[in-house]
């Protein structure tokens, strides 16, 4: 089980996976002007409830003003609100009605994020970089290239993962590197419009 690291500073965003931590960590340091935040890996996402409580018990808790929330929506965005707002509930924090929208109470103001994004019923934080890489000619080649992977027999379950991966190794400065490091190279356009709520939020923290 993650435990939090300790706090060090008043704005907290709360990453599942190290890939969406260093992912949150470029990205913010890209939206924000100084570096006033603090990001964390939360782990899988049946540890956010404990994580939120355990963070709690920090000696500097009581001077955070703002906590976010970002997981995958993986097979269902809905189910991804229900499963956060539950773990805030347990947690004793502000409960946002929907994502990417604030609420707060006297003394903290909270939020989360769904990868893709808000009009996305389903996917994940893979295809959330992929889209803002939409008009790069390679995705050509890298989905002629996983079907031809397909149609000699390949299971590709993971196909977020493997397209991703894919546009990665066609790339000079990127292959290889997962979507953390990618991120610092800045393999992904953090200007796109697809980035633009989640933009709004951490602008906002």
């Amino acid at each position: 089980m993650s435990k939090p690291e300790p706090i060090t500073h008043k704005k907290l965003l709360l990453a599942e996976g190290r890939d969406a931590e260093l992912f949150l960590v470029w990205a913010s340091r890209h939206f924000r002007h100084e570096i006033d935040f603090q990001v964390m890996d939360f782990g899988g996402i049946k540890e956010l409830t404990n994580f939120l409580l355990l963070l709690a018990n920090d000696e500097s808790y009581d001077d955070v003003e703002t906590i976010v929330v970002a997981r995958d929506a993986e097979t269902d965005a809905k189910a991804a609100t229900d499963s956060i707002q539950h773990s805030m509930t347990q947690a004793n924090i502000p409960v946002p009605e929907e994502p990417f929208e604030y609420i707060r109470n006297a003394t903290l103001k909270t939020a989360f994020m769904i990868f893709p994004g808000p009009k996305q019923q389903k996917g994940r934080l893979e295809d959330l970089c992929l889209s803002t890489v939409e008009n790069d000619p390679l995705l050509e080649c890298v989905d002629d290239y996983l079907e031809c992977a397909k149609a000699k027999g390949e299971q590709l379950p993971r196909i977020h993962k493997s397209k991703l991966h894919c546009f990665l190794a066609g790339k000079k400065d990127f292959a290889g590197l997962p979507i953390g490091l990618a991120s610092r190279e800045k393999a992904w356009d953090f200007d796109h419009p697809t980035l633009e709520p989640f933009k709004r939020i951490i602008q906002e923290m």
